[in-house]
């Protein structure tokens, strides 16, 4: 049967990427949900200082919170010194690398600094000091982003 070759038409690609896009749609919708949810989870009550920022990825993180009487706190725990929390976040550290399986990753979970703003910039100093020595290379603070 020379001449007589049967020809395949490709597949419709809208039938694949239409129901990818609305799940897409679903799971976005749910992240920004909870958005707000995931950023604040310690019941420390701290007026956050306002600045331009770019907006931190959404993962689990360690919350390291200045009341505005200088007050440290471990995510809800309070600290009576500020080199309580070099200890606790090495610890927590290790423990997220070793639940990752990846032993390379300890130092890259995210520590949140969260200040009320009339505090002393020291006392937020010595939080980072404090952290950077537990070997973290993600240390990051937590602002309100302003509008306009």
């Amino acid at each position: 049967m020379a001449g007589t070759e049967a020809k395949m038409e490709p597949p419709d690609m809208s039938a694949i990427l239409f129901p990818l896009a609305g799940v897409m749609i679903m799971v976005l919708a749910v992240v920004i949900g909870n958005a707000q949810a995931l950023f604040t989870n310690t019941s420390v009550q701290l007026e956050i200082p306002k600045a331009n920022v770019i907006e931190a990825d959404l993962e689990q993180m360690i919350p390291i919170s200045i009341d505005r009487n200088g007050v440290y706190y471990y995510k809800d725990q309070k600290l009576s010194d500020v080199k309580e929390i070099t200890p606790k976040v090495a610890a927590e550290q290790k423990k997220y690398a070793e639940d990752a399986g990846d032993p390379e990753l300890e130092g890259f979970q995210m520590v949140v600094i969260r200040g009320d703003k009339s505090i002393q910039w020291g006392s937020v100093l010595e939080a980072i000091d404090a952290v950077k020595r537990a070997k973290c290379k993600r240390v990051v603070l937590a602002v309100i982003k302003k509008r306009g």
